[in-house]
């Protein structure tokens, strides 16, 4: 079952989030230490009005438990949403013109962050939780899905391939390249 994320889900959803963000997280929190970043990221996934929210996530659930989860934004909205991370970030690093690099483009539904708990892969619940983040791009009017894979990710590219994703450019987020995909919706 898919459902909308609630606060109370950051103890499933922060692991699984962390796994699928890998560096990211360190770019996101300011910090290097993985622990430390995991508890600003549930901080910021309990909270409203940030990338990380709840209110961004669906979650998918198994025998009760979550076991997948998507994060998905408006890429217009972008720099507000990364604004609340950005300024704790600054603070946490002590450098006041701290800046999270801004993922999406604008005219783009932004596919941030899909995971599947290790357990449960080859279900095909990845592609369910892409499918159903496409369908909320269609349904709030977008015209094209994005998202950022690691260029060594030949398995995650594999799927995204499949699902209809076109490699459009490669990115560079911090010391990654990644390749920027994007769909038709």
């Amino acid at each position: 079952m898919i459902r909308q994320a609630i606060p109370s889900d950051a103890p499933s959803v922060t692991p699984l989030m962390l796994e699928a963000i890998g560096s990211i997280a360190f770019i996101l929190t300011g910090v290097k230490e993985k622990e430390e970043a995991a508890r600003i990221l549930s901080h910021f996934f309990r909270q409203e009005g940030n990338r990380v929210s709840h209110q961004n996530t669906l979650v998918l659930e198994d025998a009760g438990q979550i076991v997948g989860l998507v994060l998905t934004y408006d890429g217009a909205k972008a720099r507000e949403l990364d604004r609340p991370l950005e300024t704790a970030a600054a603070e946490k690093s002590a450098n006041p013109d701290y800046r999270i690099p801004t993922e999406p483009d604008e005219s783009e539904f932004y596919l941030d962050t899909v995971s599947v708990s290790s357990s449960c892969r080859g279900k095909g619940y990845g592609t369910k939780l892409i499918e159903e983040a496409c369908r909320r791009g269609r349904q709030q009017g977008h015209q094209r899905i994005a998202l950022l894979v690691e260029v060594d990710n030949s398995a995650a590219i594999r799927l995204y391939e499949r699902l209809g994703f076109k490699t459009e450019r490669v990115k560079r987020i911090g010391a990654e390249d990644y390749c920027h995909m994007v769909r038709g919706l």
